[in-house]
């Protein structure tokens, strides 16, 4: 990934933290359908590959260099999903991005509420957000 848009995408998750209670390193794995495919079997008990996977590693005292939570995203997902709704890849990874924060953050979309919640967030956060003309 270009410097500008890793920039980007760090800029996009100080934009989250600030509205949102999330603190602490976030790493972000960008992989293939396949290797997401298993952690959603292992963790979750889906197998099926999925677009994103957010790994909360516990909210106790920060250590250095340690990670607060990891964020997973298919490229190849994103890229279909790209190609489908006819917008740049790295908007839609910013949005995947965006909506692996906000489950860190403690939000989910198991009810038609939550994910009502979910998506207007995230598409107010990418509105306020200038990076995505990259």
């Amino acid at each position: 990934m270009p410097s500008a848009q890793r920039r980007g995408l760090e800029q996009l998750a100080k934009a989250v933290a600030a509205a949102h209670p999330l603190e602490g390193a976030v790493h972000l794995v960008l992989a293939g359908d396949a290797y997401l495919r298993r952690l959603n079997a292992a963790y979750r008990g889906a197998d099926r590959a999925t677009d994103v996977l957010s790994f909360d590693l516990g909210s106790g005292p920060s250590i250095p260099g340690a990670p607060r939570g990891e964020i997973y995203i298919s490229l190849e997902r994103a890229r279909d999903q790209a190609a489908e709704q006819q917008v740049p890849l790295f908007a839609e990874l910013a949005r995947l991005f965006v909506h692996g924060l906000l489950h860190l953050a403690g939000y989910d979309h198991d009810t038609p509420a939550g994910l009502q919640f979910m998506e207007q967030e995230t598409d107010r956060l990418l509105a306020e957000w200038s990076p995505l003309s990259l």
